[in-house]
């Protein structure tokens, strides 16, 4: 517990279909999901009406806006993402492991590039309730972080026909330092507003909080930072709306003054729903209170489908799906459910059941744990061809032997969340007593013992310790060289 006498919270730092008829070909379209949304269906159930009833991501009613102001957009935008997977395609090819490493002398080194990417989160509230505290929104970054990079405990619960599937982003969120100006910022900016409500009672996408004239709040420049609105989606007191994103897209009529304009792009989430165990996530919505609502806007954000392709009103289910080749072919979202029987597309040949842990699907939070290799693949191409400006590129030249990137890989430091305990667990038994792992403080002082990992898991409790930041060390038992350092948050 921490000193307030609350459990600790860490953090850890290290749409819908378009059919495009093409001939016979089977299209599976990533991205189109503009102003997609993750919604909760249950207005209609309590007798309120719910504009989204019909509409469950929200995206016919924008794809409708889109085509009426731009006439074509849907032809334009499949030329678009036919653009983004032939690059996608191009990349993977050429991303092998010969290629991720070179000899230097007699010496093997490791190279790999990750991606920071500057938030800033627009908390915009009505009334008290609505201006969440610092803790919820570190807390969601910590969950981006921790999803995007596999680095979340649930990762164990994936199933094994899909754990050789599962693939690291190798991107990481941190809060902006300077605003756009170059004054000093923590990244969270509040905005008392006196609108009771952002969500839409005729059901379409208004992006009224993402504009001061509107009650809301300015964006900062999208070309260097991912803009978060926090604010009220509800809809006649339901909440139906919990989040949407607005995918990269770089057609020449979407200019400044557009509907489309640079000035929406972001994600937008119900207040309710953002970081982990948000007391306001109650009722309906209860089960969504990990944070992984944003994981899966952000995954819009960087060009990601729902993985069924939003196919659930056409005639045939099966026909297209996300265009992602290690995604099984899905019919239709898992409805907030985990049905590990749920096979809704039988495909002739390798057919697997729905991947109801993947981040795009509309499963439960607490099933869901994974994106895809080549999801992953296609987010990273979403960075540098579409959103060339707004990464903070990394260049990770790892100065060590192939030992060390295996225990870079193999070993994952984490938060237990309902519990004061940090673990270090250790995937491939062949490391055990061959790592060593220590933490410090911001100022260099040690709060624990060097201590060898002897076993799969071994648990540090931070109950003692004041919050703040923390270092967790790994060195190679052998020589005590330190092969990796990981960033804690304990509240």
């Amino acid at each position: 517990m921490s000193r307030d006498g609350n459990a600790h919270h860490f953090a850890v730092f290290c749409g819908s279909m378009l059919i495009f008829p093409m001939g016979n070909v089977r299209l599976k379209v990533i991205g189109l999901f503009m102003g997609a949304a993750m919604l909760v269906g249950t207005a209609q159930a309590q007798g309120v009406v719910n504009p989204h009833a019909d509409e469950p991501c929200g995206f016919a009613t924008v794809l409708q806006q889109l085509e009426q102001q731009y006439p074509g957009f849907k032809a334009s935008y499949d030329q678009q993402t036919q653009r983004a997977l032939q690059l996608d395609a191009q990349k993977l090819a050429t991303q092998t492991l010969s290629n991720r490493k070179k000899k230097i002398s007699d010496t093997l080194y490791y190279y790999d590039t990750v991606y920071t990417i500057p938030v800033v989160f627009h908390v915009i509230y009505n009334v008290a309730n609505e201006n969440l505290h610092d803790s919820l929104i570190i807390s969601q970054l910590a969950v981006l972080n921790r999803d995007f990079n596999r680095l979340n405990p649930d990762s164990v619960k994936t199933r094994n026909i899909f754990k050789s599937r599962a693939g690291t982003a190798r991107i990481q969120f941190e809060f902006a330092k300077v605003d756009p100006n170059g004054v000093a910022t923590t990244g969270i900016v509040r905005k008392s507003t006196t609108k009771t409500t952002f969500g839409s009672a005729g059901g379409g996408i208004q992006d009224l909080m993402k504009a001061t004239a509107t009650g809301g709040d300015d964006p900062w420049d999208p070309a260097k930072y991912l803009n978060i609105w926090v604010c009220d989606l509800s809809v006649n007191n339901q909440d139906a709306l919990l989040g949407y994103a607005y995918p990269p897209y770089g057609h020449p009529s979407w200019t400044s003054g557009s509907w489309v304009a640079d000035s929406k792009q972001g994600v937008v989430l119900h207040y309710k729903v953002v970081g982990r165990n948000n007391p306001r996530a109650t009722g309906a919505i209860a089960s969504s209170n990990m944070g992984r609502c944003a994981v899966h806007e952000v995954g819009h954000f960087f060009g990601l489908r729902h993985i069924w392709a939003d196919d659930q009103y056409s005639a045939n289910k099966c026909l297209v799906d996300d265009y992602i080749d290690d995604t099984p072919l899905q019919g239709i979202g898992a409805g907030f459910t985990c049905n590990l029987g749920g096979n809704t597309c039988i495909e002739p040949k390798n057919d697997l059941p729905d991947m109801f842990e993947n981040y795009m699907d509309y499963s439960t939070e607490a099933c869901q744990n994974l994106f895809t290799k080549r999801q992953v693949q296609m987010m990273r191409t979403s960075i540098t061809d579409f959103r060339t400006e707004l990464p903070i590129k990394r260049e990770i030249i790892t100065r060590m032997r192939v030992f060390d990137t295996v225990v870079y890989d193999e070993v994952l430091i984490y938060p237990v969340d309902t519990e004061t305990d940090v673990v270090v667990e250790v995937r491939n038994e062949e490391l055990l007593e061959m790592v060593d792992v220590q933490f410090f403080d911001l100022l260099g002082r040690q709060v624990t013992e060097l201590a060898a990992l002897k076993q799969n898991e071994t648990r540090f409790d931070t109950q003692t310790w004041a919050s703040g930041y923390y270092v967790a060390v790994l060195k190679r038992s052998s020589d005590g060289k330190v092969i990796r350092k990981q960033k804690l948050f304990v509240d």
